[in-house]
Order: structure tokens, then C-alpha cells, then sequence
């Protein structure tokens, strides 16, 4: 029987699951709702693992490994149900960001997806802070974007703020309109396939595409967010004394906002004395975990291995406004 492998990242607001062969060929692909039980309610999860079973086909498969980021047993317990699996290997956010960004020593990550969350590893040792969650403080994360989006929104709502598209947007995306918009938030805690708070989050490109327009509302926003990331940033590096020189790579869905985001950690990292560069990763984390798998088995990952992975999973490039491939100064 051919044996297959399976990769997983696993976020707030969403799943993504890539099924593969031998060959880091791309077989099948799932994209289904969270499996964290802090976002999802049981039924739910339970659901979006029956949904990434069946899409990507696996009852009666030889599964030779499972690996990525899954903070979810069930899926495990049920994908054993249905295939044979011969080991699963867990990997962390960090990992998986860096791999992307092929970075395979010490560096820095900066992660804002649902949440927001800053990693280091220098020496061997590894360091973080931020990720508090949607209760507490995700600052930075496409949650704490969009609900900042929300707030602005209800003052304007309420002739208590500055007029902002964002009220349109929000409302729009409920599919109402303006003057609709106090019954359009309500709507964020009936959604059949996403919690409130990733549906929230999942309102975060609104402020991006507010911003492309020149509203001064979500051009604060996003500013504010890479200020936060940034500031985040420079306190690992002060409160563990390790090296400005430390590459820094970027890694989540809201670095694919509007560039005020990314030019503005950038710019708060140059002013806080950072020397080493930012750097673009070229795929999504998920590719990350299968490039982690393809230097396990092959011990590099070098011109070659990029070259193929480019054009096999070209539909996981990773981009922002304006990108520029290539790493570059603070």
C-alpha cells in the first residue's frame, strides 16, 4: 500500500491540512473551521475533523507521518480510527514560521494570525510573549485588528467618533448596509461555522481594505498593530539580552494587510536599535512543517529543494503588499 503524510496548521479561526506523498507531492488539501477549544465548541470541531477526514479522503490510507501544528488530540484519535499511522510528530508555531522563511538557526518570530504571539531561540534556548489570548490581550492579532475595527465603528454608529468606512464594511459583511449596522454586529454571535471571536477575526482584512481606500481610522489601526508587534519584539530582546542581529521573520495572515503594518515594525525595530533584517517568508507556516519533514529525511534544504517546492506549492506563497523577495535592512 502507498503511504502518504499529512500536515497541519491548526489556528484560531481555521484549519489547514495538506495530504502528501512520498515525493513532497501535493495530493489533496483541506481548509475547515478551528479545532481550538477556546474559539470552537465541541459539536463544532467535532464536525470540521469529520469534514478534513472526508475531504482529503483518508479512511483506509497508510499514513506514514502526521505532523504540524495541531493543539487538538481528537483529531488524532480519529484519524487513527480510519488510517494506519506510524508516528506524529509535533511542531511548534516557531518552527514552522522560521522553516517557511527558511531561517534553520536562531532568530525571531513575529506571528499575527487570529492571535499574535512573538518567539525567539537564540543558543538553544527558546523565548516568547504576547499570545495571551482573545480574554485577556492579543495585541496585534487579527482579533485585537478587528475589534478595534468593531469599536471605531460603533462610535461612529453613534455620531460619538469620527465617520469611518469601516461601518460600511462591517455592516456589508453581514450583508447589510449603514444604517443597519447595530443589528449587523449582533450577527458576529450567530455565525452556523465560526465562534465570535473568529468571526471577529475573520473581519480583520475589512480594516485592510478601509485602509487601501484612505480611511485614517484603519491606517491608525494597522499602524498601531505593527507598533504593538514591534514594541513586543524589542522586549524579548531586552528582558532575555539577546543579539539585535537575531534575523527577524514574519509570519500570519494579517502581515498580508495593508503595508502601513509591516513599515511600521519595521521602523520601530530600526529605532530600537535592531541591526539584523525582516524577512518575507516565502510560503505559509503549513509548508514550513512539510519543509521541516523534507530536512528530516534529507538533512538540507537547499537551492534545489526550494526550487521544487516553488512550483509544487506555488498556491501557499506567502505575500504582502508590494513584496520584495528578498530579505532587507530594518
Amino acid at each position: 500500500m502507498e503511504k502518504y503524510h499529512l500536515a497541519f496548521d491548526s489556528g484560531g479561526s481555521k484549519v489547514l491540512g495538506i495530504l502528501y506523498n512520498e515525493e513532497f507531492q501535493p495530493i489533496r488539501a483541506v481548509r475547515t473551521g478551528s479545532l481550538r477549544s477556546n474559539t470552537t465548541t465541541e459539536d463544532r470541531i467535532r464536525t470540521n475533523i469529520a469534514d478534513i477526514i472526508d475531504t482529503l479522503e483518508l479512511p483506509g490510507m497508510h499514513i506514514g507521518r502526521v505532523s504540524g501544528i495541531v493543539d487538538c488530540g481528537l483529531l488524532h484519535e480519529e484519524i487513527r480510527k480510519v488510517c494506519t499511522v506510524d508516528e506524529t510528530v509535533g511542531c511548534g508555531e516557531f518552527a514552522a514560521g522560521m522553516w517557511a522563511a527558511e531561517i534553520f538557526g536562531d532568530g525571531i518570530l513575529a506571528l499575527s494570525g487570529t492571535g499574535a504571539t512573538l518567539f525567539a531561540r537564540h543558543n538553544g534556548r527558546g523565548y516568547g510573549t504576547g499570545g495571551y489570548g482573545a480574554a485577556v490581550s492579543d495585541e496585534g492579532s487579527g482579533y485585537w485588528v478587528a475589534r478595534e475595527a468593531f469599536n471605531a465603528a460603533i462610535l461612529d454608529d453613534q455620531e460619538r467618533g469620527e465617520r469611518t468606512l469601516l461601518t460600511d464594511l462591517i455592516a456589508e459583511h453581514f450583508g447589510l448596509t449603514r444604517p443597519d449596522f447595530h443589528d449587523a454586529v449582533f450577527r458576529v454571535y450567530y455565525q452556523e461555522r465560526l465562534s465570535p471571536v473568529a468571526c471577529v477575526a475573520s473581519c480583520a482584512p475589512l480594516v485592510s481594505r478601509a485602509a487601501e481606500a484612505g480611511d485614517g481610522i484603519a491606517m491608525d489601526i494597522l499602524g498601531r498593530a505593527g507598533r504593538g508587534l514591534a514594541e513586543q519584539v524589542l522586549y524579548l530582546v531586552r528582558k532575555n539580552d539577546l543579539p539585535k542581529d537575531l534575523p527577524v521573520a514574519i509570519s500570519g495572515s494579517v502581515w498580508r494587510s495593508h503595508r502601513i503594518l509591516y513599515d511600521t515594525f519595521r521602523g520601530i525595530l530600526r529605532d530600537g536599535g535592531m541591526t539584523a533584517k525582516v524577512k518575507i517568508p516565502l510560503f505559509e507556516p503549513i509548508v514550513g512543517v512539510i519543509i521541516g519533514h523534507r530536512i528530516a529525511e534529507n538533512g538540507t534544504f537547499g537551492e534545489k529543494e526550494r526550487k521544487e517546492f516553488t512550483d509544487r506549492f506555488s498556491e501557499y506563497r506567502f505575500a504582502i503588499q508590494q513584496e520584495q523577495k528578498e530579505s532587507f535592512p530594518c
